[in-house]
């Protein structure tokens, strides 16, 4: 061999492939990862997208608390916070500003004096109609790239993909909001009383 040319070592499975040779398969992984990357590009372009286009009226946190609201009034701050997924601390400030703007309104909840309950009033429900048409609009310009076909198959994709998260989300609850029982306490012996002498 000339010295200095290059050896020539055998191709190791994880090489390319030779010209005219099938590929090999991306492995199942590697795809998840590529999907993953897809899904939180588009989903951050369009939420930038509807952001500037809503946030002229009304910010994403409040148009989330209404939509909350209108969709079931009188819930507790403890099942908005839920459903909403925000610390309960952000919500109470939502929520109080949302008051103050005449949008909502806070009244003791009848079965419990320690709970308030949150309930839309009619200037809540116009704005947030106003706000939900054109928000409709605006996602209907983002998806206008699909056809009506393709719109159900992303759809039934994405229903499939969340039905499947659903095992992972009850792992990850306790016993007790499964409503599966603590396990049982060992009873303690009571003690015996010594007999005086």
């Amino acid at each position: 061999m000339r010295r200095g040319a290059p050896s020539r070592r055998p191709l190791s499975a994880g090489a390319a492939p030779a010209p005219g040779s099938p590929p090999h398969p991306e492995p199942a992984g590697a795809l998840a990862v590529r999907a993953w990357v897809r899904v939180l590009a588009v989903q951050k372009r369009a939420l930038a997208a509807i952001r500037d286009d809503l946030e002229r009226e009304m910010t994403m946190p409040r148009f989330d608390l209404l939509s909350n609201v209108c969709r079931s009034d009188g819930q507790t701050l403890a099942a908005l916070s839920r459903s909403m997924l925000v610390t309960a601390g952000n919500l109470t400030g939502l929520v109080d500003r949302a008051a103050r703007d005449g949008l909502v309104e806070r009244r003791a909840d009848p079965g419990d004096r320690r709970a308030w309950r949150v309930h839309v009033t009619p200037k809540g429900q116009r704005a947030f109609r106003e706000a939900e048409r054109r928000h409709a609009a605006k996602v209907a310009k983002l998806f206008a790239g699909l056809t009506r076909a393709e719109l159900v198959t992303l759809i039934n994709l994405l229903d499939k993909l969340r039905t499947s998260l659903r095992p992972a989300e009850t792992q990850a609850l306790s016993p007790s909001r499964k409503g599966l029982a603590a396990p049982p306490r060992r009873a303690r012996k009571a003690p015996t009383k010594k007999r005086l002498r």
